[in-house]
């Protein structure tokens, strides 16, 4: 059979996973640093985007969260108190919103505010949870947090442990991320103080704080830091870095695309999608999963979204046209499990120069293992990359020109990794290893 070649991205880059729905938290700054107006550009932003968020899927969820904090001194001592107001549980429906800056305070605590949240959906009582007390996810859902905001980096940041680059700083980030599975999109904008040092260190903080993403709009500088989930230093990151917080119609779609997740969809043996019945128009989103093989000579047109796994082949005919500003991701993946997105690649516009084979031909033993594997293949390996399911490498090596090769993951927590090989000639083979 012809080899099969990923277009536009290398065969693990992408986000994009089959799951329910997703469960939309928009958190957003009401401190005093927020102005009327900016406030006014929130709203107009956060409210085109629920439009689109609840029309992609009817599994789909929202609640909105305004935070800010109260800072007084008291007989020399600064006391601060991070509040919270939540408009709604998460819903089908949109919610309506106005500012809340009567008892919410004017100053930014975020890190502080995001551990207030979590007290909510883990059904704690505070205090300082004001409107309701609860949210309630959707089982199955995921949970993505888009986060407005102009703080300095001393209000993005642990307000007890904010050293640069360190793990304290972004504590509560790092457990959303890692035990909530939650992906985090950051609108920021200058901090106002006409410092540019000051706006640097905020832009580079909530890039850390931004999911990763192969589909990402920022691509500059970060602060790294040893325990984030999606790797130190990693990039792109969905931050967008603005003058204004109005998001334009480009900026709408691209987030959106990121945050909708889509029913689980009716998986074949074999998919053939040709021109012109299969061919895909705005607002259509195409996602296609087989659990052999999927042939395409169909069009995508402008702007359109579309997703293509299928469980050995995925072939691209003449005929085949992703078309101008269309997004478009093809890989090989069985048809229930989530897709890997190897943030490494960077080149996102050729065709890359592997062939991917199905999994079986990678073998792993023993698996489950508490130290060392054996990875076994019938060509030779040539380089061994081990990630977390964050897509964090924590392990990448050349290697000798041989069919088997060990490795040791004592030293790694418990869980389920994945392993990715490179072989001599040139193919990619992965599978799942649980580390007991």
């Amino acid at each position: 059979m012809k080899k099969l070649y990923i277009l536009i991205l290398f065969f693990i880059c992408g986000l994009k996973s089959f799951a329910q729905g997703t469960d939309v938290i928009f958190w957003i700054d009401n401190s005093g640093s927020i102005s009327n107006g900016e406030y006014s550009e929130i709203k107009i932003s956060v409210e085109s985007l629920i439009q689109k968020v609840l029309s992609c899927s009817p599994e789909n969820r929202i609640s909105i969260i305004q935070y800010s904090a109260s800072r007084v001194t008291q007989q020399g001592t600064v006391i601060t108190t991070p509040r919270i107001w939540i408009e709604n549980d998460f819903s089908t429906s949109a919610p309506t919103f106005n500012r809340r800056n009567s008892i919410m305070g004017n100053s930014d605590y975020a890190h502080e505010s995001l551990g207030l949240i979590g007290k909510a959906l883990d059904h704690i009582a505070d205090p300082n949870i004001y409107g309701i007390s609860n949210l309630n996810r959707t089982p199955g859902n995921t949970l993505v947090i888009y986060f407005f905001t102009d703080a300095f980096r001393d209000g993005l940041v642990s307000l007890s442990s904010p050293g640069l680059g360190t793990n304290a700083a972004f504590q509560n980030y790092t457990d959303f991320k890692t035990n909530r599975n939650a992906t985090f999109i950051v609108t920021l904008l200058p901090t106002g103080s006409g410092m540019p040092s000051y706006d640097l260190e905020a832009k580079k903080a909530a890039a850390a704080i931004a999911s990763a993403s192969c589909d990402a709009p920022y691509n500059n500088v970060i602060e790294s830091y040893p325990n984030d989930p999606d790797g130190p230093g990693t990039t792109p990151r969905f931050l967008l870095y603005k003058t204004d917080f109005f998001l334009s119609q480009q900026e709408i779609d691209i987030t959106s695309d990121q945050i909708c997740s889509v029913q689980q969809v009716v998986c074949s043996e074999h998919i053939v999608l040709t021109s012109p019945s299969n061919d895909v128009y705005v607002p259509v989103q195409d996602n296609r999963q087989a659990s052999i093989s999927i042939t395409a000579s169909n069009v995508l047109n402008y702007e359109t979204v579309s997703f293509y796994h299928a469980g050995k082949t995925v072939v691209m005919l003449p005929g085949f046209h992703a078309k101008y500003s269309s997004r478009y991701r093809a890989y090989i993946q069985d048809c229930e499990d989530e897709f890997i997105c190897d943030l490494s690649v960077q080149n996102k516009n050729k065709t890359a120069n592997y062939s991917v084979k199905k999994t079986e031909s990678l073998k792993l033993y023993p698996n489950p293992t508490s130290d060392m594997t054996t990875i076994s293949a019938e060509e030779n390996i040539k380089n061994v990359t081990i990630s977390t399911l964050q897509n964090q490498v924590i392990f990448s090596k050349e290697v000798p020109k041989q069919k088997t090769y060990e490795v040791n993951l004592s030293d790694y927590k418990k869980g389920i990794y994945i392993i990715i090989i490179q072989t001599e000639n040139g193919n990619i083979l992965t599978s799942k290893i649980i580390k007991e």
